[in-house]
């Protein structure tokens, strides 16, 4: 039994390694550069009042889409804004629970904050 090449091979080999090249290239990471940080901020006891502030620094020029997920058994999108070169970005009205939030910039950047831990919004305690 013979086996074949096929000549589209090579092809289909060096079109992959010029995507990863490209992908790799210090080109590529500069126009995806965000330095994201965030802030939450406890909900009062029986109410959606929790926020969740990010902060941008150095915000380069264009379009920024923040959403964000709710993780409580199931991943459920809460907010969405849209804004051009935020500074900073407050969403408010945010009952108890664990979020995360992505953003999406240029034509292919993303960044999501929170991590695995997520960011918690707890409930404040009443004082004594």
């Amino acid at each position: 039994m013979k086996r074949r090449c096929s000549p589209y091979n090579p092809l289909v080999f060096l079109v992959f390694l010029g995507i990863f090249i490209f992908c790799a290239s210090p080109f590529a990471a500069a126009q995806c550069q965000g330095d994201f940080s965030f802030q939450s901020f406890s909900s009062e006891k029986q109410a959606s009042s929790g926020k969740i502030e990010v902060s941008l620094k150095d915000a380069q020029p264009g379009s920024y889409t923040f959403k964000v997920y709710e993780m409580a058994g199931k991943i459920a999108l809460v907010q969405t804004r849209e804004t051009v070169s935020p500074e900073k970005i407050t969403f408010e009205n945010l009952k108890p629970s664990t979020y995360f939030v992505k953003v999406e910039w240029g034509q292919t950047c993303h960044k999501t904050l929170g991590g695995m831990d997520g960011i918690i919004i707890t409930e404040k305690v009443q004082g004594r």
